[in-house]
């Protein structure tokens, strides 16, 4: 009995940590596939249109961007609800029936291949068709098992305040959707970060050799170097020679495979990675659907650019009527080059951005909402905050985000008790007054109701009655007996 009820208790731990297991894999992929579509919301949406194209779809082209931020929203809050336990009922069916759709999909793309990558990760992992869809196979059975067994593990957050969590978790995801949409992303998980200098990031290492020298001795055969070469009166007699490549200088691919930048038919990309001064790029992979409320800021720097002799041009994908369009209605007297869509669109976010170039090495890149005011342009860039090149520091970025999350979460957990309380007196105190109002209500709607019955008329027979009923009237209805007698 005792050996049962045991193996009873392991058991039950045994699930409760598979249970554990379990919300935290499948939580904590939602959450991060949820995070990193909502910090970089245009690279989503570009990844939307890539399969509109693929299944013919090109009409929802226009919505893109409003589908990245809801599956991003729905990815985020469900990982987190999973993670917390939150909604224990109701989070495993749901992300049970969001994987029952990716899963099939997934296993389309994996066999068809339309589109190389999924971009269920963004810009932050790239992954196959076929990766995807087996990480979406363990996803799901994590999430049938839980749809089971959720129950046995007690969620982080009482009932009462697990409504507080999804709303906090709703504006921090919107939060950093919103800097991406119109800012540029808070983490840049593309090669084309601020600091990079592209040249460098071009060009691949080439490896290093040095020549490794065998010598024997005693019968045991010893490797040297070049400037380690054992002497011959010791004893050692030369073997052999061989060529080492260094390990630290092997090749590896370039960060940065492609910045082509075409002027006409002329390439001029070294043009513009080898100028050591400014140079200032307005890029826009569309000038057709371009954003010109801010024309009169680029207009204005441009002008300014002018003046301290700094080159300023635009670098689009658009074809001329694009360009024509985009001159009659921005006026626009800068020169136009032409790279390739897909490279823009990796370089910065946003329609148009503008970059900040010197050396080959990119200093900023700019919404045309955030640029200086024709008033700050008064000296040169490098005397201004434009000018100056801004840091880009991942590891504190990251440190904001996760302080920025866990410390009201964990202030939350620690006080959730007397939150839970006050939400209980917030509720107690409007559902007294909703009563009270009702109350009201009903007894003005009966005080309406009595007055209308009592000015209403009486019937004829019992006038009389009514009258005599009133001291008033009794001297009246004396005389008129007697007159009737009479």
């Amino acid at each position: 009995m005792e050996s049962k009820t045991i193996n009873e208790k392991r058991k039950a731990l045994l699930i409760q940590w598979l249970v554990f297991l379990s919300r935290l894999i499948v939580g904590g992929t939602f959450v991060f596939s949820g995070f990193v579509k909502a910090v970089d919301p245009y690279g989503t949406a570009y990844k939307f249109e890539d399969y509109f194209a693929a299944f013919h779809l090109e009409f929802l082209s226009s919505f893109t961007l409003l589908f990245s931020v809801a599956l991003s929203v729905v990815e985020f809050l469900l990982g987190v609800h999973l993670l917390f336990g939150s909604y224990r009922k109701s989070t495993p069916r749901l992300v049970f029936l969001f994987l029952c759709v990716m899963t099939p999909l997934t296993l389309y793309l994996a066999i068809a291949n339309p589109i190389s990558d999924c971009g269920c990760f963004g810009d932050a992992v790239h992954l196959s068709n076929w990766a995807t869809f087996f990480k979406n196979v363990v996803l799901l059975g994590g999430a049938i098992f839980l749809l089971y067994t959720n129950k046995r593990l007690r969620a982080l957050y009482n009932k009462e305040v697990q409504w507080l969590t999804g709303l906090y978790s709703l504006v921090f995801v919107l939060f950093f959707a919103y800097i991406g949409i119109n800012y540029q992303p808070y983490l840049d998980f593309r090669p084309y970060k601020i600091g990079v200098n592209i040249p460098e990031a071009l060009a691949a290492s080439e490896p290093q050799h040095e020549f490794i020298f065998i010598y024997e001795k005693d019968g045991q055969q010893q490797e040297f170097s070049l400037d380690s070469l054992p002497s011959e009166e010791e004893g050692w007699t030369f073997v052999d020679r061989r060529e080492k490549v260094i390990e630290s200088t092997r090749p590896q691919a370039p960060a940065i495979d492609e910045f082509t930048v075409y002027r006409g038919e002329d390439d001029i990309s070294d043009e513009i990675l080898s100028d050591e001064n400014y140079r200032i790029l307005l890029l826009s992979p569309d000038l057709e659907r371009a954003d010109d409320s801010e024309v009169d800021r680029i207009n204005e720097l441009y002008d300014y650019c002018v003046e301290r002799g700094y080159a300023f041009a635009c670098v689009t994908a658009s074809n001329p009527r694009g360009i024509i369009t985009w001159l009659e209605n921005t006026g626009a007297e800068y020169p136009f080059y032409f790279m390739d869509r897909t490279t823009i669109r990796t370089i910065a976010r946003g329609n148009p951005c503008v970059l900040l170039l010197k050396g080959g090495t990119i200093l900023r890149k700019t919404a045309p909402s955030q640029l200086p005011d024709e008033t700050l342009l008064t000296q040169p860039l490098d005397q201004l905050d434009y000018g100056r090149p801004e840091v880009y520091r991942p590891r504190h970025r990251l440190g904001f985000i996760a302080m920025l999350y866990v410390i009201p979460m964990l202030f939350l957990l620690l006080t959730e008790k007397t939150v839970a309380m006050i939400i209980g007196r917030v509720k107690l105190w409007r559902l007294n007054r909703i009563r009270r109002r009702r109350k009201a209500e009903h007894e003005a709607l009966k005080a309406a109701e009595a007055k209308a019955a009592g000015a209403s008329p009486q019937p004829e027979e019992a006038a009389p009655a009514a009258e005599s009923d009133s001291p008033g009237s009794e001297p009246k209805n004396e005389n008129e007996k007697q007159n009737e007698i009479q």
